[in-house]
C-alpha cells in the first residue's frame, strides 16, 4: 500500500462520525437501487401474539447510561409479531460510532417466549429515551415501527404520534412507508439539557437523514432536521404527518361501551396566519379526506382538549392525559396544503387520523429537499384561551343538522358575540348564540342532502372586535 493511501485510510478510520455522514449516507442510498432491509426473524417471533410480545420487557438495569450520571438513559424494544424488522442502532460517544449488541439477557421473557430459541444476534425493534426526573427515569420519546415517533412528558400508552413521511397517502396507487432502518444516539455530557439522536430513512422512492435534538420538561420538544433524497418521482408527499386515533367522542358515533367517549386526540388545531381553525375529528362511516388551503409556514397539531376523566372512564388509557402535538415549520415546507385523512374503525386500537403538509411543488426524481420543523408535545397548546372551541355536538332529523359548538370566553363584552357562518353544500337557518357559563354557545341548523358534501365554517366576533377560533366542520369528500 502506497504512502497516500496508507494516510487516507488512517483519515477515514479517526475521522469523527457526525450528521455530514449521516447525510452522505442518505445520498449515496438514493443514488442506488433500492434495497429492502432483509428479514432475520424466525418464524415463531413473527406469528408471535401482541399480548406475548408485551410480556417481553427490557431490563432497566441493562439500560445505555442508566449506571451513570448522566441526564438520558435509553431502553431498548425486543423483535417480534407486528414489530418485524429490526433497526441497526450504535452509540457515538467521543466521535466514534460503536454498535449497540442485543443480547437475550437483557430481558425478561414472558410465559409464551421460550428464552433458549432466542437468536443472540436478533437486534433491536426500536427505542425508548428516558429522562432523568430526580431520582427517577421517565420516558419522555419512543422510536417503535416503520418511520414512527411518539413524545410526551411523561410517555404514556398509545396517544398521538409523528412520522417521517407520508408518500402516496390516500392515492388509489396505494401508500409507501419509509422506515427508519439506522439509528445514532449521541452520548450525552453530564448535566445536559438535550440529546441528539441520528437516523436514516429508506424506502423504494426515497432516502433521507433526519437528525432530532429532544429536549425535556414540562413539555418536550423535539427539533427536527431532515435531508431527503428522491430516486423516482412522488405522487403526493406529506410532510410533517401526524396521526392518532378518534373512535368515538361527545358527537358519536353511538357504540355500546361503558366509556363516553374513546379517543387520543379530538381535534386538528391550525394557525393560518391570524385565522385560528379548530376542526373536530370523526369516525367517519367511508374514507373522509379533506384538503385545507393555507399560508406557508402554518403551525399545525393533533389535539385533546377534552381534560375530563368523566368523559372517558378508562384508568388504563388515561384518555384525560393524553398529549397532542403541535408542529411549527422552520424551512422547506413553503406553499401548499394540509392534508386530513379520516379512516373508518370499529375499535381504539388503531390509529385512524393522519395530518399532513403537501406542498406545492411537484416530487421528481433526483430532487434534494432540506426540512426544518419543531414538534412540541404536551398538554399545551399555541395562541390564547380565549374563543377555543371546546365541545362539539351534532344532530341531524329530517334532513336537517343541528350544530351545537360551546366556546370559551371572549373576555368581557356588552352584548352577546355576532355569529359568522359561511355554509357550502346546504342552507344555513338562523343561528341562535346563548350564554354558557362564561363562554357561549352557538347553535345552527344546516339544511342539506343525505351523503352530499357539506362544509361549514363558523366563529364569533365580540363587541369589541374579538374573534373566536372558526369551528370547521366537514361531510364527504374533497
Amino acid at each position: 500500500m502506497g504512502l497516500g493511501c496508507w494516510l487516507l485510510l488512517a483519515a477515514a478510520q479517526g475521522a469523527e462520525f457526525d450528521w455530514s455522514q449521516v447525510v452522505q449516507k442518505a445520498r449515496e442510498r438514493a443514488a442506488a437501487p433500492y434495497q429492502p432491509m432483509p428479514a432475520r426473524l424466525p418464524d415463531w417471533l413473527l406469528q408471535l401474539d401482541y399480548r406475548a410480545w408485551q410480556d417481553i420487557r427490557f431490563d432497566p438495569n441493562a439500560a445505555l447510561w442508566a449506571g451513570e450520571d448522566l441526564p438520558f438513559s435509553v431502553r431498548f424494544h425486543h423483535p417480534g409479531s407486528i414489530y418485524r424488522q429490526p433497526v441497526a442502532i450504535s452509540q457515538i460517544e467521543s466521535g466514534q460510532a460503536k454498535p449497540l449488541a442485543f443480547a437475550p439477557g437483557q430481558f425478561f421473557y414472558g410465559p409464551g417466549v421460550d428464552r433458549q430459541r432466542v437468536p443472540g444476534d436478533l437486534g433491536y425493534a426500536g427505542f425508548t429515551v428516558y429522562a432523568r426526573n430526580k431520582d427517577s427515569w421517565q420516558p419522555v420519546l419512543e422510536f417503535l415501527g416503520g418511520s414512527f415517533m411518539r413524545g410526551g412528558a411523561p410517555l404514556l400508552p398509545g396517544g398521538v404520534r409523528s412520522r417521517a413521511l407520508a408518500i402516496d397517502t390516500g392515492l388509489p396507487s396505494g401508500e409507501e412507508f419509509p422506515v427508519f432502518t439506522d439509528f445514532w444516539l449521541v452520548r450525552p455530557a453530564a448535566g445536559a439539557k438535550r440529546l441528539t439522536v441520528y437516523a436514516l430513512l429508506d424506502s423504494p422512492r426515497v432516502s433521507g437523514a433526519y437528525r432530532i435534538e429532544l429536549t425535556a420538561g414540562a413539555q418536550l420538544v423535539t427539533q427536527m432536521d431532515s435531508e431527503l433524497f428522491f430516486r423516482d418521482a412522488v405522487g403526493r408527499l406529506g410532510l410533517g404527518p401526524l396521526s392518532s386515533m378518534f373512535w368515538y367522542g361527545e358527537n358519536g358515533p353511538l357504540v355500546d361501551d361503558y366509556r363516553p367517549e374513546v379517543h387520543s386526540s379530538d381535534g386538528l388545531l391550525v394557525h393560518a396566519g391570524k385565522e385560528r381553525l379548530w376542526r373536530p375529528l370523526a369516525n367517519p362511516q367511508r374514507l373522509g379526506q379533506q384538503s385545507l388551503p393555507v399560508p406557508p409556514a402554518a403551525v399545525y397539531g393533533l389535539l385533546q382538549r377534552d381534560r375530563d376523566f368523566e368523559h372517558y372512564q378508562d384508568l388504563d388509557a388515561a384518555f384525560e392525559a393524553q398529549p397532542g402535538v403541535v408542529l411549527e415549520p422552520q424551512k422547506g415546507f413553503g406553499a401548499g396544503r394540509l392534508e386530513l385523512l379520516e379512516l373508518p374503525v370499529r375499535d381504539g386500537l388503531n390509529q385512524n387520523v393522519l395530518a399532513y403538509f403537501v406542498p406545492q411543488a411537484k416530487v421528481r426524481a433526483g430532487d434534494h429537499l432540506s426540512l426544518r420543523y419543531r414538534l412540541r408535545w404536551g398538554d399545551r397548546e399555541p395562541g390564547e384561551e380565549a374563543g377555543r372551541v371546546l365541545a362539539t355536538r351534532i344532530a341531524r332529523q329530517d334532513g336537517v343538522s343541528t350544530h351545537q359548538i360551546d366556546f370559551a370566553s371572549l373576555g368581557a363584552g356588552s352584548v352577546p358575540p355576532k355569529p359568522q357562518i359561511s355554509v357550502q353544500g346546504g342552507k344555513g337557518g338562523e343561528p341562535v348564540v346563548q350564554a354558557l357559563g362564561d363562554g357561549w354557545r352557538l347553535t345552527l341548523p344546516v339544511e342539506h342532502d343525505d351523503g352530499a358534501p357539506l362544509t361549514i365554517r363558523a366563529g364569533l366576533l365580540s363587541d369589541t372586535g374579538r374573534r373566536s377560533e372558526t369551528w370547521l366542520h366537514h361531510f364527504g369528500e374533497d
